[in-house]
């Protein structure tokens, strides 16, 4: 574990492994790098990784700029400058971090060669949830919110701004993998499965190389279920990349 300060903050880091390309692990909204445990050390036998906690959370300090997805990608970059940590980069996100994924593809596109996304959030699904909620729904999803990496109306703008840069188009000629779990042993969803299904199936379609898979048995959290799975879909891309 490193601290990298990234300009009057610092956030905290878990760098393993060595080659390229280099494996970036993006958590979900409020999640520190731990949830990658099952996952990152096997990776780093055969290529360097880097898992880190984003400001706020766990090890890292609270940084000074907004909390949309588009800020967070800018501190990322910054922490692989500062950690000469280089490009081509592999991203493995969860849940909302694929929102940040997608940005980071987007911003730098010259430097990301596949992204797996691992049951990750749609830039309508919380646009769709305030339409078919009432205005006491709506505030008890915020309340909720309170105190987390950020609030809902910074996932609104964080969805916006992944929907600006869909339009560049970036994930196109990469190949990526989309992780969906059928969420058995979750206890509730804000959405039904039939929504989410489509909303994962758009997100096979952002690239002319995407594939997807259904995760049976597992929760949201596939890379703690089924970390195989997870293991197998980064394989996958490294190996392709080497052929």
């Amino acid at each position: 574990m490193d601290m990298i300060d990234i300009g009057g903050y610092s956030l905290n880091i878990n760098c393993n492994g060595k080659g390229t390309p280099t494996v970036i692990f993006e958590s979900g909204l409020g999640d520190d790098n731990e949830v990658w445990t099952l996952v990152q050390p096997e990776i780093s036998k055969s290529t360097r990784t880097l898992s880190y906690d984003r400001a706020g959370l766990r090890n890292s300090d609270t940084g000074e700029l907004p909390r949309s997805s588009l800020d967070q990608v800018h501190e990322l970059h910054t922490v692989l400058s500062k950690a000469k940590v280089k490009a081509p980069y592999i991203i493995v996100a969860h849940s909302i971090g694929g929102y940040n994924a997608r940005l980071f593809a987007g911003t730098y596109p010259k430097e990301v060669s596949g992204i797996i996304f691992v049951d990750c959030s749609h830039e309508n699904q919380f646009e769709d949830r305030v339409k078919r909620s009432s205005s006491k729904e709506i505030e008890i999803a915020k309340s909720q919110l309170i105190g987390a990496e950020q609030t809902f109306d910074e996932l609104l703008i964080s969805a916006k701004q992944v929907k600006e840069i869909r339009t560049k188009d970036a994930l196109r000629n990469i190949p990526i993998v989309i992780l969906t779990a059928d969420h058995k042993g979750d206890k509730s969803s804000a959405i039904t499965e039939e929504t989410w299904l489509n909303y994962q199936n758009d997100l096979v379609s952002l690239s002319d190389y995407g594939k997807h898979i259904i995760v049976e048995e597992s929760s949201h959290y596939i890379q703690k279920d089924k970390p195989q799975v997870v293991i197998e879909a980064i394989k996958g891309i490294v190996n392709g990349m080497s052929k």
